[in-house]
């Protein structure tokens, strides 16, 4: 009688099981949990930098905030002439989003192993503060890996 399984073969099957119990054990200790970084929420100062840019960014360039800044002004003149000098800030944090959307998602996110997708957005929302977290990151360690 000839055995199924030679030498070799026991040898390398012994390997298999072994990677599987160390990642199930790994998976029991928490070690494998997902990275809450990866989860497209924003929190922190993140949330209320979007929060003011996007309040800001509404009445520099909202239709009724003319009215509404010669209601608190007193006067057409003195609303207009506010307005005006808020468009430039309000197009200014507009474009910081956009290139802090680029920078996470083009440079940042794909040399830490991270989702573009999700940094992308963190960035357009965020703005530099999540440009600056996503900087902070280490690389992400993937699941079944050893690094």
């Amino acid at each position: 009688m000839t055995p199924d399984w030679t030498p070799e073969q026991l040898d390398e099957e012994g390997k298999r099981q072994g990677k599987a119990q160390a990642w199930a054990r790994k998976a029991r200790a928490g070690e494998l949990k997902k990275d809450p970084y990866e989860d497209l929420a924003i929190e922190g100062g993140s949330r209320i930098y979007s929060i003011v840019t996007t309040l800001f960014v509404s009445f520099a360039l909202g239709n009724a905030s003319n009215m509404a800044a010669a209601f608190l002004l007193g006067s057409d003149e003195a609303g207009s002439a506010l307005l005006s000098q808020l468009r430039f800030p309000a197009y200014a944090l507009i474009l910081f989003s956009i290139i802090s959307s680029v920078v996470s998602a083009g440079v940042l996110a794909p040399s830490k192993k991270r989702n573009t997708f999700v940094w992308a957005m963190k960035g357009y929302i965020g703005g530099p503060l999540a440009a600056l977290e996503l900087n902070g990151l280490g690389e992400l360690k993937e699941r079944g890996y050893e690094n």
